[in-house]
């Protein structure tokens, strides 16, 4: 049938490497083909480079949100007290199930995503993604501003 020899050849290839397991990334985002210094997209870009670099600012983004995240709780439940509704679905199925586990899911949800945004601080997107989170969450506190002042007059 056939000789020894080429049955030793059909054996699988030993020197193939296996595929690993994680993707590392090795672009940030800020690679020189992307650098545009003109316009609207410089400016953007030199923007991102500064808050990428100022690791102070960066945290202080992070915390804000935190804190933004916290009060925006604190008020929900105040609203939910007075015989307000929760507009957010998820979180008013949460908030029938009790208090402490809409605060669990909301300030836990929000406190991993800022810890996840910190340890992928030197890419664009999440920096991107933290500016993100501050104008929204900043929209809610303006939001929450409404409703208060709705209700006090």
């Amino acid at each position: 049938m056939g000789s020894p020899s080429l049955t030793k050849r059909r054996t699988p290839e030993r020197r193939v490497r296996r595929t690993p397991l994680y993707f590392p990334e090795r672009r940030t985002g800020f690679d020189r083909r992307l650098a545009d210094t003109s316009g609207w997209r410089g400016f953007w870009d030199a923007g991102l480079r500064s808050y990428r670099d100022n690791r102070t600012g960066f945290l202080l983004v992070l915390a804000t949100i935190i804190v933004f995240n916290y009060v925006d709780y604190l008020l929900t439940v105040r609203v939910l007290q007075a015989g307000g509704t929760e507009l957010n679905p998820l979180m008013a199925r949460l908030f029938e199930i009790g208090p402490v586990v809409a605060a669990t899911a909301k300030l836990g949800l929000v406190g991993a995503a800022a810890l996840v945004l910190l340890t992928l601080s030197r890419y664009r997107r999440a920096l991107e993604a933290s500016l993100v989170l501050l104008i929204s969450f900043t929209a809610l506190m303006f939001y929450h501003a409404a409703i208060a002042i709705r209700l006090a007059g």
